[in-house]
């Protein structure tokens, strides 16, 4: 059985209050096996030849009046541009709307290990309770695993450059299983909000065909020079293993023993295996003894703020590069993760980059996970906005 972070099991719960999608009802999504079969995951021999987004295979993993859900695989790349098969989900809606509007999502933290990836777990737990109101709303809904999370290799986690082209790439095999062409929309919460801000970014050229209108990041792990500081604010230093294996999955330049002391290594080795021990093993404990200078909340002293890992954290930080498609952020101000200030950097450094529009609200009292009830209503309309060509809120730069 996969072990999941708790942010998803209280993210499941909270998406049952805001989508009211937990009661039985004729159209409610059939019991989900427990895996697709493990052919799923195999990369074909002719992976190199194919395009970004081409639909490697599916299965059918559930039925409704309504709808059918595929596990799927299909083509991407990685930061370097090596091909890659990543796994996802799709809901195909059986009467979409008029248009085929699809959403694409990214999922929050879940781990690294291949058990985590939510196509592998008992249950599509966030993504899948999110589908059933959505597709219900006559959305096709497709979300990425992300590139080495089911598949082999290790996880690029937070590495937003290579989420944005992971759910990029899902929107274009959800149109081969559908025959069909239409806008799309992103949205991601936590890990998966950054993703969504990234992807925004990277859609205008990596893949204009996906039609992006907007893109919804949720509590976005954002800021990524500063996420050291964070954690150890929150009481989540052990994320910060998590993001020195995904980074050196993604960075080969990298060299993790200039970071960590072997204490610290081992515990990267933990979270490349495992989906939270890294997590819960690191809290409370002394998390200088995990660095080799050891100053946590020193920029200048602190390994973890040293090159060339600093250049890829930024480089992977939304809000550099210009994009015309709209952004909507969402952020409880009582996040206990992700502090709320973090998404006001992001919306100051897009008022100094330029050329974005961003609308940025947050939810008194709303913390990481109840803020997805809180802004429930605001996002579906933002969605629905988008689909319906209405104009987004400027940007309130000042």
């Amino acid at each position: 059985m996969a072990r999941f972070h708790r942010l998803v099991i209280f993210t499941t719960a909270a998406m049952c209050l805001v989508i009211s999608a937990c009661s039985q009802s004729d159209s409610a999504p059939s019991a989900v096996s427990t895996s697709a079969g493990s052919d799923l995951y195999l990369a074909p021999t002719n992976l190199g030849q194919l395009q970004p987004g081409d639909l490697i295979r599916s299965q059918i993993f559930e039925t409704t009046s309504t709808f059918t859900g595929f596990k799927v695989l299909y083509a991407s790349r990685s930061v370097s541009n090596k091909p890659v098969a990543v796994s996802g989900m799709v809901w195909v809606p059986n009467a979409p709307t008029q248009g085929n509007p699809l959403v694409s999502y990214a999922h929050g933290t879940t781990g690294i290990a291949d058990e985590c990836a939510p196509t592998k777990s008992n249950a599509p737990g966030e993504t899948g309770l999110i589908a059933n109101i959505l597709v219900e709303k006559g959305y096709i809904f497709a979300a990425t695993d992300y590139e080495g999370l089911g598949t082999p290799g290790v996880h690029p986690y937070i590495v937003g450059q290579s989420e944005a082209r992971s759910m990029l790439d899902i929107i274009r095999a959800a149109r081969q299983l559908t025959e069909s062409s239409g806008q799309s929309v992103l949205w991601g919460h936590s890990q998966g909000g950054g993703a969504a801000l990234m992807a925004a970014e990277v859609a205008p050229t990596y893949a204009p065909d996906t039609k992006v209108i907007g893109a919804i990041g949720g509590a976005p792990v954002v800021e990524l020079d500063k996420l050291a500081r964070v954690f150890s604010a929150t009481d989540s230093f052990g994320f910060m293993f998590m993001v020195a294996a995904g980074f050196k999955a993604a960075y080969s330049d990298i060299d993790l023993s200039k970071i960590f002391t072997p204490k610290g290594l081992d515990m990267v080795k933990l979270a490349e295996t495992t989906c939270t021990d890294a997590i819960t093993s690191a809290r409370g404990t002394d998390v200088s003894t995990y660095l080799v200078n050891d100053s946590v909340n020193d920029s200048v002293n602190n390994s973890l703020s040293s090159e060339p890992l600093l250049t890829h954290l930024r480089d992977n930080t939304p809000g550099n590069v210009p994009t015309k498609i709209p952004v909507f952020v969402y952020h409880g101000d009582a996040d206990e993760l992700i502090p709320a200030n973090t998404s006001l950097d992001y919306l100051k450094r897009t008022c100094t980059t330029g050329g974005y529009n961003v609308e940025r609200k947050t939810y008194a009292g709303a913390t990481h996970i109840s803020v997805l009830f809180s802004a429930s209503s605001d996002i579906q309309s933002w969605i629905a906005n988008r689909f319906s060509g209405a104009a987004p809120t400027p940007t309130p730069c000042t």
